[in-house]
């Protein structure tokens, strides 16, 4: 990842089969935050998505999001922890999510 250059690319290579996908703004999205005790990323988990983004054959899935309307943020992250915090690490600026439903602490 040391090479990995975004280009021209805003987002990761999503499945676009999701029809109700949409490519947000990544400052919209609230950062999701672990449990205490919970390791903040898994290895096994956040290498494939990192290989992912260089692969041109790839594409993965939408982050899944709730509505959170709050003074900073429109959504939170309900399933897509690490492909959030890769899109951040390699310098993403928009975000491919699909909206589940209100946000309900």
């Amino acid at each position: 990842m040391d090479e990995f250059n975004i280009g021209e690319y805003k987002y990761y290579p999503y499945k676009h089969s999701e029809s109700n996908a949409e490519v947000v703004s990544i400052s919209v999205v609230e950062p999701p935050l672990r449990n205490s005790g919970i390791p903040p990323f898994k290895k096994y988990k956040l290498v494939p998505i990192l290989m992912a983004f260089t692969s041109p054959e790839c594409e993965l899935p939408p982050v899944e999001v709730q509505l959170h309307e709050s003074d900073t943020y429109k959504y939170k992250v309900k399933n897509g922890y690490h492909r959030f915090y890769a899109s951040l690490a390699v310098g993403y600026t928009m975000l491919p999510v699909i909206v589940t439903e209100a946000y309900e602490p």
